[in-house]
């Protein structure tokens, strides 16, 4: 899933919304039932997958799983408005960065021991089960992953650069002022900010340190990431990048995006020759992109806590996770699915594979989101769109970070 704004709890609606939408009965209401929200699936044949799935736990257990599907939009907005009514499910999707917050407000069941008496972490993308933990705990298991790659035109670009001295290059050699842009751009506000990490840990830095206390993006890779962006607009004319469809139309060499433009460029754009590469790296460094996604909880409130669990990790299981990631659209997290899946041999998606070895979750703190939005988001915006300079924006962005993490 890409990046959202966290829902604000809207207590006054909170039952409005609840009976309105909540097909099953909530912990602790009475009903042997055990009740599961997710994501409304974008086809009947992903529902129809989730279904089956679904009835074969019921089976397996001998038990009713109750699930309700809302809207994506919605859905935080709705699952915070059930946990201000007390109404919430025994199990949901959430958010990767939302883990944070849910676990600091003992929302969340610790599955720390399920984890190691059952799957195991070893069972998951290490990026993806990195979005689960909170303070060492374990809130919840990965459903689903996703991340950016480097998206090329063949007829401007026939061999992909791999570091970034070779990709400002290419980029002077395809620009033609007023008819061909090098570089899409990474966006405005919060999307911007989601892609940017994907360079600064390309560059060897990192958003946070290691023990998750202090900002770390202000450094000298943050600022080595925005210089790069800074050189590739340059030879990156607005009126270009900006123009409908300007990569599919071929007016354009290089975009950062994620698998779910694979499909629309295929369908809309069939005579665009284009191909998928791991994003380039500073020159002595390793590609290493972001993470998006789901993750499963157990809310701490259940009162079916084991069985909730079991659910958890049937749909996370190496056969389950295969099914869900149809069902999502996104990534299998479990490594087995994943292997299963044979994203390798498909040309597009095994850039993704490969990026996917690598990728880096968000650092899981309360304010994240924030941070992202309103912090890193507004200081991309001022280095690239009012030419600001990032040796003096992003050191000042860091301060901010540091006083809404770690106030």
């Amino acid at each position: 899933m890409l990046p959202v704004r966290s829902a604000a709890i809207a207590i006054a609606a909170a039952a409005a919304l609840v009976l309105s939408g909540c097909t099953g009965a909530a912990p602790g209401g009475g009903s042997d039932a055990l009740t599961f929200w997710a994501y409304e699936p974008n086809s009947k044949a992903q529902k129809e997958a989730l279904d089956g799935l679904i009835a074969e736990f019921e089976t397996e257990h001998d038990v009713d799983v109750k699930v309700t599907y809302v809207p994506k939009d919605g859905f935080n907005t709705k699952i915070n408005s059930s946990i201000a009514a007390g109404r919430n499910p025994d199990v949901s999707y959430l958010d990767q960065p939302l883990i944070a917050k849910f676990a600091e407000d003992g929302l969340l069941l610790d599955v720390t021991e399920k984890l190691d008496a059952g799957l195991g972490a070893d069972s998951f993308y290490e990026g993806a089960m990195a979005t689960n933990i909170v303070d060492g705990k374990v809130y919840g298991l990965p459903l689903s992953m996703t991340t950016a790659a480097l998206f090329y035109n063949k007829a401007l670009v026939p061999t992909p650069p791999s570091d970034w001295d070779a990709w400002l290059q290419s980029a002077a050699d395809v620009y033609a002022p007023g008819s061909i842009a090098a570089f899409e751009g990474i966006g405005s506000g919060g999307y911007g900010a989601w892609l940017f990490p994907a360079l600064v840990q390309s560059a060897g830095g990192t958003m946070v340190n290691a023990d998750q206390t202090e900002a770390t993006f202000g450094g000298e890779a943050g600022i080595a990431a925005a210089n790069l962006l800074v050189g590739l607009q340059s030879y990156s004319d607005q009126a270009v990048r900006e123009s409908q469809n300007a990569f599919g139309n071929g007016l354009i060499a290089y975009k950062l995006s994620g698998p779910w433009d694979i499909e629309a460029l295929r369908t809309n754009f069939p005579d665009l020759d284009f191909g998928v590469a791991p994003i380039p790296a500073e020159p002595g460094h390793e590609s290493i992109s972001n993470i998006g996604g789901e993750d499963l909880v157990v809310y701490s409130n259940s009162s079916k806590a084991d069985l909730a669990y079991e659910f958890v990790e049937y749909l996370t299981n190496a056969k389950g996770n295969a099914v869900m990631a149809g069902v999502t659209g996104n990534f299998a997290a479990n490594l087995e699915a994943a292997q299963s899946l044979g994203y390798t041999a498909d040309p597009y998606l095994a850039a993704f594979a490969t990026q996917l070895e690598t990728a880096v979750s968000r650092p899981t703190l309360t304010d994240w989101l924030k941070v992202n939005d309103e912090v890193i988001g507004s200081a991309l915006d001022s280095i690239l769109v009012s030419g600001a300079d990032p040796a003096v924006v992003l050191p000042e962005a860091q301060k901010t970070a540091d006083s809404i993490l770690f106030r």
